[in-house]
Order: structure tokens, then sequence, then C-alpha cells
């Protein structure tokens, strides 16, 4: 998932969501971006940008950052496995100045 500071016709910031399980490709410019697409519609989407970091002092995406969120996916899939049946979502944040992926359920973004 991803929200970005573009702002639609309508004077609302727009959000992305991608299924994990839709995803055919991830690509990664090198500090830049990481986007990925869909196995029907062979659209490209962008999951990560460093321009959305702009109020964090910008920083790069780390080396590899594509193949982290992939080893993100793979762990929350492991976790989830027997818990509830409630979807998590992988969102590239920044945290103490570092591009993590965190996950969240459902419920927990719907808080915030």
């Amino acid at each position: 998932m991803r929200t970005t500071d573009d702002i639609t016709r309508y004077g609302e910031k727009r959000e992305v969501l991608v299924r994990a399980d839709a995803l055919s490709y991830v690509r990664a410019s090198v500090g830049s971006k990481v986007v990925a697409a869909d196995v029907a519609s062979q659209e490209v989407v962008t999951l990560a940008d460093e321009q959305d970091g702009l109020h964090h002092g910008r920083p790069e995406l780390p080396p590899n950052f594509h193949l982290e969120l992939l080893a993100r996916i793979a762990e929350v899939r492991k976790k989830v496995q027997g818990e509830d049946d409630e979807d998590r979502f992988v969102v590239a944040e920044i945290r103490e100045g570092k591009w993590v992926w965190g996950s969240y359920k459902l419920s927990e973004l719907l808080k915030g």
C-alpha cells in the first residue's frame, strides 16, 4: 500500500493497493523507486518512491529494497498462518531516518 501526496481532482490524497499474490514482477531504480506490476493488467505501480520521504529529509531507498519487500511479504505470510483472517498490508515508510517495509493489520490502518 502506498499513500502519495498527489491530490486527485476531488482534493483527496491517492492511495494504491496491490495484492501480493497478484505481483508478476518487482523492479527497483536503485536509491529512488520500487515498482511492481500485477499479473492480469501488467499495469506498473510505484510502491516506494524516495520523493515520499520529503518530510523526513528524503533519504534514498536502500540497495535491494525491492528484495526486502519480497522477504517482508514472505515473513508476514508465515506469521499470519493460523492466526486470524484479517488482511495484512505492507507499507514503505521511514523509521528513525531509514526506509523499512512496515506491516499492519487492516484494523490498525483504520485507527490511524
